[in-house]
């Protein structure tokens, strides 16, 4: 998944792939992370966000849909939510870019 982050999954997509049913992944799953694995995608879904804003002068938009989050609005929810600054704040405070 993590190669993929930019692409649209699903969950029977994953189940399909570990050859297993949606039910069976997801118990697993969280067994093992703690979370579901959607949450689990969101959450390096953001990761890769953050390495993106911090290392690179793309667009918001550029930076949602190479981190799988959709559009620079979406990039802005998510990004609120669970680093607590918006993007372009965030860049403003850890970019790593001359």
């Amino acid at each position: 998944m993590l190669e993929r982050l930019a692409d649209e999954v699903t969950l029977t997509d994953l189940a399909a792939h570990a050859h297993t049913s949606v039910r069976n992944l997801t118990r697993r799953f969280h067994a093992e992370t703690g979370m579901s694995p959607l949450q689990w995608l969101l959450h390096q879904r953001v990761n890769r966000a953050r390495e993106l804003l911090e290392s690179t002068t793309l667009s918001m938009d550029l930076v949602a849909r190479r981190s799988g989050l959709g559009s620079g609005e979406s990039l802005r929810q998510h990004f609120l939510k669970r680093v607590g600054l918006a993007p372009s704040a965030y860049r403003a405070s850890f970019t790593r870019h001359p």
